[in-house]
């Protein structure tokens, strides 16, 4: 038995094993409803018989979006994935056909499906690989980096492009995209535009939202990013919150299951709440009175002790120091007992490792691999192919089904309808601003020029300083330096120049910067954005004020301006940028946030949308501006009046 003074060290060392048990592999047979492999004609058969609409599922995993979208009335033709486990389960319970293989080059997944007969599909959905994206995932790769463990670079978080190409190649009538939130959060939201203006390229139409799973009859604190595209002017209504549900709502009927209890046929009383019913609808009569898969991990003396002493809702901090293996500061949250009448911690593919998170609210065991499936919200009838830790990993990576559900319904139901345009169409906002720019633009010597230097070095000196101050030192260092060389040759007369700004060192960083683009890229300014964010001093606004107003590409620009309109005209308080630039994507309307609009908005925050007292009598898009309707900004004497436009 350990001291009492004893060290985390030595607690770790002294920690009783559990012998490893891999468990038994799940082999599943295809879907009885699902044409024969080895049969072409059968296949082509099957798909020009399949009753819409139709959909393919790029990325599907084990099948959670799929499942969802059947259940929403869509006919699943496909799914791929370079998982074999996935592509197993995906085959076995939501039929159709199946492709395994790796999608960073679509092509021969795209062969294939003209091989089947499949040309054109309604909707093309699919969620790219979330680890890249999210915080967690982060992480574990930064640290395989700085170990040497694995390259800096990591192809999955190209592989919407891959994405992007099967729509372009089955042109359908809906796209549908699922991700971690964090996607939307990636290079501060400029990736998730990017990928919208690939869509918008094509002629679709997109909406990108953040979902609660929560709010949607999945008990769990799970949150996915979603982004549709739609064809023919449809305008998408996001599915409206349904009623909340909890732990005892999805898993408080199943029977009590030990630590190592690896049978996987089990007796079973029934559901009794509305969600476990629900969850037994499609079960064959023969199962009735059974439960599959409700297999469960061993647990270590030492970790059943610390289980024992923990109350629902309460996590690793709380328990006493003897039991704690790890910093509490670091990993307060190491162990946590679930709620019944709350919700889940996000289930994770990290549940393949250990479930420590993910406590029974009564039992001294983590969730079993049934109980982890309820929780996501999948049927008891839908099993997962391989091992456990298959399962689990299979299980984490999904989509809630019922999540999907919501979504699949709201897109059958955009897809049924004639397209209608909205009363105010999208591009009204941008179509009034930019009528008020033409007659009120403000006019600078850098708008006046596409070369990437000369824009770079306007948008270095005007960080935190007055525009009209700018003016005359940008005029003398573009004719002093025209270029980043003739900067370096000249610095010393260069620091002089930008000395009247009173930022010496920001003139020390111009300097650097210029030998950089000297060193590394022969004396030509960068073009992409990624070196443009590599070069000394260079953040996001400026990097992407060269992409926009130099280079001729759309980019949304985020600043103290364009937030605070966003923040008036969306009624935003507070947001992440990603979250200011998905707005300000939508009022770029399809022509997206060229150099035009960026201009525009920028003037407007900076004459009209003032921080206090903005001039909203003389404001171009009161028709759009929730602050506005609301009444925020009139006058006292209209606001007692009625106000008005």
């Amino acid at each position: 038995m350990l001291a009492p003074d004893a060290t985390l060290e030595d607690r770790r060392r002294s920690r009783p094993a559990v012998p490893i048990y891999r468990g038994r592999r799940l082999t599943l047979a295809p879907h009885r409803r699902a044409p024969d492999p080895a049969n072409l004609l059968e296949i082509r058969r099957w798909v020009r018989q399949a009753r819409g609409p139709t959909a393919l599922d790029v990325f599907c995993g084990a099948g959670g979006l799929s499942l969802g979208l059947k259940d929403a009335g869509f006919t699943i033709l496909a799914g791929a994935d370079s998982d074999p486990a996935s592509v197993e389960t995906h085959l076995a319970t939501i039929g159709g056909l199946g492709y395994l293989g790796d999608l960073a080059d679509p092509g021969d997944f795209l062969e294939r499906l003209e091989v089947w007969g499949i040309e054109h599909v309604d909707l093309v959905a699919g969620g790219v690989p979330c680890q890249p994206f999210s915080r967690a995932g982060r992480s574990k790769i930064r640290h395989l980096v700085e170990s040497g463990v694995r390259s800096p670079f990591d192809a999955r978080t190209t592989l919407w492009r891959s994405f992007v190409r099967i729509v372009d190649a089955l042109q359908p009538r809906a796209v549908l995209l699922e991700n971690v939130p964090d996607l939307a959060a990636w290079e501060d939201g400029e990736l998730l535009n990017e990928f919208r203006d690939s869509l918008e390229d094509l002629g679709y139409r997109t909406a990108a939202r953040v979902l609660n799973a929560y709010e949607h009859r999945v008990p769990q604190h799970r949150a996915r990013l979603f982004v549709v595209g739609l064809r023919a002017g449809r305008e998408f209504k996001w599915p409206r919150p349904a009623k909340r549900t909890t732990v005892r709502d999805a898993i408080s009927d199943l029977p009590a299951a030990p630590p190592a209890q690896r049978e996987e046929r089990l007796d079973y009383a029934g559901p009794s709440t509305a969600l476990q019913k629900r969850l037994r609808r499609g079960v064959p009569r023969r199962d009735a009175d059974a439960i599959y898969d409700h297999i469960t991990r061993d647990v270590r003396p030492d970790d059943a002790e610390a289980f024992a002493l923990l109350a629902p809702g309460q996590t690793y901090k709380t328990l006493p120091e003897h039991l704690r293996r790890y910093r509490c500061d670091i990993f307060d949250d190491k162990y946590n007992r679930l709620s019944w009448d709350g919700l889940s911690r996000s289930i994770t593919a990290h549940m393949a490792r250990d479930g420590y998170w993910y406590i029974h609210p009564e039992q001294n065991r983590t969730l079993s691999i049934r109980e982890a499936a309820r929780i996501q919200t999948f049927p008891d009838w839908f099993r997962f192919a391989g091992e456990p830790s298959h399962q689990y990993r299979q299980i984490g990576n999904a989509v809630p089904p019922l999540l999907a559900e919501a979504v699949g319904r709201a897109l059958r139901r955009t897809l049924s309808t004639r397209g209608r345009p909205p009363q105010r169409s999208r591009g009204g906002f941008r179509e009034d601003l930019l009528r008020w720019h033409t007659k009120n633009a403000r006019n600078y010597p850098w708008r006046h020029t596409r070369d990437p230097w000369h824009v770079l070095l306007a948008e270095v000196c005007l960080h935190r300083t007055r525009a009209e101050q700018v003016v005359p030192v940008y005029e003398a260092l573009i004719r002093l330096a025209p270029s980043p060389t003739s900067m370096v040759e000249n610095a010393d007369t260069a620091r002089d120049i930008m000395r009247s700004l009173g930022l010496r060192g920001r003139a020390d960083l111009m300097i650097d910067m210029a030998r950089v683009i000297v060193e590394r890229h022969g004396g030509r300014t960068p073009e992409t954005r990624e070196e443009l964010l590599d070069l000394p001093g260079v953040g996001d606004y400026a990097a992407s004020a060269v992409v926009v107003f130099a280079l001729d590409r759309r980019v949304v620009l985020v600043d103290t301006n364009t937030t605070r309109i966003i923040q008036r005209v969306r009624g935003l308080e507070r947001a992440g940028h990603w979250h200011f630039r998905s707005e300000t994507y939508d009022l770029a309307d399809s022509k997206g946030a060229d150099a035009a609009f960026n201009y525009a908005m920028l003037d407007l925050g900076a004459l009209i949308c003032r921080p206090s007292q903005p001039l909203c009598s003389q404001c171009p898009v009161t028709k759009d501006c929730m602050a506005y309707q609301s009444r925020r900004y009139l006058p006292r004497q209209a606001q007692a009046q009625g106000g008005g436009r």
